[in-house]
């Protein structure tokens, strides 16, 4: 039996899953990068920082009253 398939058809038919497996790895990192972020753009670790510092000034704030 001969082989009548052109040889850049076999190459290309070779590297086809490989192509879609870092496609498909690189559009879900894309994917998972934006889950990262809130809408106005900032990351979940800014938004944890910004809340982790208000909670500091009004425990802050609750300590001068008390006293």
């Amino acid at each position: 039996m001969t082989n009548d398939v052109p040889w850049y058809v076999s190459l290309i038919v070779s590297f086809l899953p490989l192509v879609l497996a870092c496609g498909a790895i690189a559009w879900h990192g894309r994917q998972v990068r934006k889950s990262m972020t809130t809408s106005d753009g900032r990351s979940l670790a800014q938004v944890f920082d910004d809340i982790a510092r208000e909670m500091r000034r009004a425990n802050d704030l609750r300590d001068r009253a008390s006293s």
